[in-house]
């Protein structure tokens, strides 16, 4: 119902809430420290999914504003 208000990696990947569920209720320290670095390694995905959302959202900003400008510029002549 909210798959798309969440990550897609996480959407693709529905076993990594139940980890971390578990984890925080279930599972011993030693058990915790053995997942860590796979549940890492997501988290820095669904990151990476953001930061280059945040540039491409940026990227199109950027170019709409100089193809206004262009155009504006374009028409004067």
């Amino acid at each position: 119902m909210l798959a798309h208000r969440l990550p897609e990696f996480l959407v693709e990947n529905k076993s990594m809430y139940g980890i971390l569920s578990k984890g925080i209720h279930e599972l011993s320290e030693q058990e915790c420290l053995e997942a860590f670095p796979i549940v890492k390694l997501g988290i820095e995905i669904i990151l990476d999914a953001n930061l280059e959302e945040t540039a491409r959202k940026k990227k199109i900003t950027d170019a709409k504003k100089k193809i206004e400008a262009l155009a504006a510029s374009t028409k004067k002549q």
